[in-house]
């Protein structure tokens, strides 16, 4: 499957099939830790698939915006902001091209690497570097190379074995972790997990 394709599985496969519930549930466990770190400011999410992180942030009045492909995820995080009187920046693009204009407290971006390209991917990250405050926290979490979605004609980017910690080298690595994740299909994931705070100044 080429990339232009593969980008919006999520949208076609997933959101948009009638039976699909959305239900915006959110890790608590990242939600405490980014908590021990920040109790306010500007929060990013790219790739927020369903929402739940961002529109709990939202709730705890962080200033929020959150950014996806999905049409159909966008619209339905709209109406659950609405009915949960929350306010929040929803914005449908491509993060393939998409242009990070503003400095963020906090930035998040999980899952969805492997949907751009190497070139796509590291320019984003630079981007999230960048465009985070003195500080500020990213958190990511992508594939690394040999997960079952790597394809011999994959055209999306899997991080080599350490490699987002070294991109990271200059900040202060909370956390990093690099683990297995088992699918419904008991497939092992292969993940990398970063928390990293830019040291003021660089």
């Amino acid at each position: 499957m080429k990339i232009t394709e593969e980008k919006y599985f999520f949208e076609k496969e997933v959101f948009s099939k009638p039976d699909y519930e959305f239900n915006f549930e959110f890790d608590k466990d990242l939600i405490k830790e980014i908590l021990r770190h920040k109790k306010s400011g500007k929060v990013l999410e790219l790739g927020c698939g369903e929402g739940g992180i961002s529109l709990e942030l939202a709730r705890r009045n962080f200033d929020v915006t959150c950014i996806d492909i999905s049409k159909t995820a966008i619209e339905l995080i709209k109406k659950e902001a609405l009915k949960k009187n929350v306010k929040i920046n929803v914005i449908c693009a491509d993060l393939g091209i998409y242009k990070i204009k503003e400095k963020y407290d906090i930035i998040i971006a999980k899952g969805f690497f492997h949907f751009l390209p190497k070139k796509n991917t590291l320019k984003l990250i630079l981007d999230c570097q960048k465009y985070t405050k003195d500080e500020g926290i990213n958190i990511f979490d992508v594939l690394l190379e040999g997960d079952p979605s790597q394809g011999e004609d994959s055209e999306g980017y899997y991080f080599k074995e350490g490699e987002l910690k070294r991109i990271y080298s200059e900040w202060e690595i909370i956390d990093y972790e690099e683990y297995e994740d088992f699918d419904e299909e008991d497939r092992a994931n292969e993940l990398g997990f970063l928390i990293a705070k830019k040291i003021k100044g660089i």
